[in-house]
């Protein structure tokens, strides 16, 4: 289980993390938290903070159109924890809400190394496709468009709860059943594309 935090809230990151001993986080600046003074996030607690050894990813960071601020400040942030990801080496788990033109733009801009992971994905099978194809991953919750799920390859997936009170096994069941094959089988391939996306940074 990987925890997201974020440094535009009030969460103190390295005292959350440093409790959890055996805990694995992402830490990034969600969209909804960007503004002008979004750098300075970035600088004093993000870039610290990734140096963590608990820290295994960056984010959630990304773009969103329906309740994010202003759509200039979220694309240079995004830019800027981009970035950061390269530099770390370590992966990029992003929100995307009714932006992924934007998305899809920037990854063909940047051309990142690290792996990007849209989590909570609720796409259309033509959008999941589209990232797919970029050699984007999807992480999927509660809630989903089916056929998506159906057509992700077994190595490009990864199955979430995110902040819903749904027990983790049965989004298992329910996509194992979705994809036509045992839940063993479905756990044991999230475990292995955890282990390829998150193993080097452990």
């Amino acid at each position: 289980m990987v925890v997201s935090l974020s440094v535009g809230d009030d969460t103190d990151v390295f005292s959350y993390v440093s409790k959890e001993k055996e805990g694995l986080f992402s830490v990034g600046l969600h969209p909804w938290q960007v503004d002008a003074h979004w750098r300075e996030k970035v600088e004093r607690i993000l870039r610290p903070a990734l140096a963590l050894s608990q820290v295994v990813a960056v984010g959630e960071v990304g773009l969103d159109r329906l309740s994010g601020g202003d759509m200039q400040h979220q694309q240079e942030a995004f830019e800027a924890q981009v970035l950061l990801a390269e530099e770390c080496g370590k992966p990029l788990i992003v929100h995307c809400v009714r932006s992924y033109d934007l998305l899809l733009g920037l990854h063909r801009r940047l051309h990142p190394e690290v792996p990007w992971i849209v989590h909570g994905f609720r796409g259309k099978p033509e959008l999941a496709s589209q990232l797919l194809h970029r050699g984007i991953y999807l992480s999927f919750g509660e809630h989903y468009h089916e056929e998506a799920l159906r057509i992700c390859p077994s190595d490009s997936f990864f199955i979430e709860t995110d902040d819903s009170g749904v027990d983790v096994g049965d989004l298992y069941f329910r996509a194992a059943s979705l994809r036509g094959v045992p839940v063993e089988a479905l756990v044991q391939q999230v475990e292995r594309n955890f282990s390829r996306l998150f193993s080097p940074v452990i």
